[in-house]
């Protein structure tokens, strides 16, 4: 079910197939062009100090090289936080970066696209991608918001075992590589997101809108990112479908396509359905739903809507983290952006693990449906439902808009618009 394969549109089709036999209404595959990507044969030769080839794979969104490939001198900066790339930018013009994966000790991610995006900025030719988790596997992952474009310099990843070999070259002096991709970019890229109501009663005309991706990447199952999600709210779906002409509120799934890529297929539904935005009351996005026992509402906006939720886990009488986050890599972004009332139902997982482990088995060939727990999909479909029954009757405002002028300032004064603009994600003035 990978974007741009064969098995993608099968796949939407058999969503559509099961939220119709759940008994959901205007079941539709909801069509958008983007700029789609193959994978091609990856190769990367040391050539200086001594000769050899290392295992390594072409990251999503990555151009192809020239035949002859690229090569040139590697570049060291650690984690690829961005003050790592304030601090040598001067000595990575024709350089190919090296960083690795690890979050902070704090347990915050820095994106893969923010460290590419600082390469691509300082005039690097090529970036190399380190796992820093062991265990011979190379991560994969985005590089570019695939509803606009595709990379422009090589990315590949390559094992926590290949990249610190590279690092003790470097430690003793120059490292040099030749780096060729022959990854095919395809524009005009067909996909579909899958969509399904149960429709409201009194209040039909305002909308839930719940979300989760049911593509992942090329190089392993995708069980945990983002099928689990998937599966979370068909599951909730399928419950609550008994319920219809019971609930006051529509509420409307959706199986996103091309998340891995940019945000690529929530961003495009905005886009399209920009006139039906007024509609929708709050955006549930249940990207990683399922992946671990316990749960958690992350809100991204308003301020109002956390003490909502947490209101609403003391009625359910169900012990549930609720906390304020704010991150532009999945498919809340678009709806928030847009001024909706966003969260995201999630795994928890300390800060202090994802210090540790950052992404774990996810974006790598290990992720598979070994390491799926049926009992943890069924207690968030449960979270989600239950949940659901209170939000779609709500008799009042669940959460107010915010004025897309405030969030701006926010992200500004915050910083995270920098981000967004590295990422070449920064575009307040058009959802695409």
């Amino acid at each position: 079910r990978v974007a741009g394969t064969e098995g993608e549109k099968p796949s939407a089709e058999y969503i559509a197939s099961k939220l119709r036999e759940y008994g959901l209404d205007n079941v539709s595959l909801d069509d958008f062009l983007y700029v789609g990507w193959q994978r091609g044969e990856a190769k990367m030769e040391l050539l200086q100090p001594r000769k050899m080839e290392l295992y390594t794979q072409s990251l999503a969104l990555c151009p192809p090289t020239p035949q002859e490939g690229i090569e040139g001198d590697i570049i060291y900066l650690g984690a690829g936080f961005p003050e790592l790339f304030e601090a040598k930018k001067d000595e990575i013009e024709g350089k190919i970066v090296l960083c690795t994966s690890r979050p902070r000790p704090s347990g915050a991610m820095v994106h893969r696209r923010t460290k590419y995006g600082y390469a691509v900025k300082y005039g690097a030719i090529g970036f190399i991608f380190v796992n820093h988790n062991p265990g011979q596997l190379m991560p994969t992952g985005s590089l570019r918001p695939a509803y606009r474009m595709a990379g422009e310099i090589p990315g590949i990843g390559v094992s926590w075992e290949t990249g610190s070999h590279l690092i003790r070259i470097l430690e003793k002096g120059l490292a040099k590589v030749r780096i060729t991709t022959t990854d095919i970019i395809t524009p005009d890229t067909e996909s579909w997101n899958v969509v399904g109501e149960i429709p409201g009663t009194s209040l039909k005309d305002q909308v839930i809108l719940v979300g989760a991706h049911y593509e992942g990447h090329d190089i392993a199952v995708g069980a945990l990112d983002d099928g689990s999600g998937a599966v979370v709210i068909m599951e909730a779906a399928r419950a609550l479908s008994k319920h219809k002409g019971k609930l006051k509120r529509t509420i409307r799934f959706v199986c996103f396509s091309a998340e891995e890529i940019g945000v690529t297929g929530s961003t495009c539904y905005v886009a399209k359905h920009s006139d039906d935005l007024e509609h929708i009351d709050l955006m549930i996005n249940c990207d990683g739903a399922g992946r671990t026992a316990d749960h958690v509402y992350r809100v991204y906006g308003p301020d109002s809507l956390a003490g909502y939720l947490q209101e609403l886990a003391g009625r359910m009488n169900y012990s549930m983290k609720v906390g304020r986050a704010m991150a532009a890599s999945s498919d809340h972004w678009p709806f928030y952006f847009q001024g909706i009332p966003a969260a995201s139902l999630s795994g928890y997982r300390s800060p202090a693990e994802v210090a540790r482990v950052g992404r774990g088995w996810t974006h790598t060939s290990a992720d598979t449906i070994d390491k799926v727990n049926p009992k943890n999909l069924k207690d968030a479909a449960m979270v989600l439902a239950h949940s659901l029954i209170h939000l779609a009757n709500e008799p009042s405002i669940i959460a107010e808009r915010t004025p897309v002028e405030e969030i701006v300032r926010r992200l500004e004064e915050s910083g995270m618009a920098d981000t967004l603009r590295v990422q070449l994600k920064w575009h307040p003035d058009s959802i695409r």
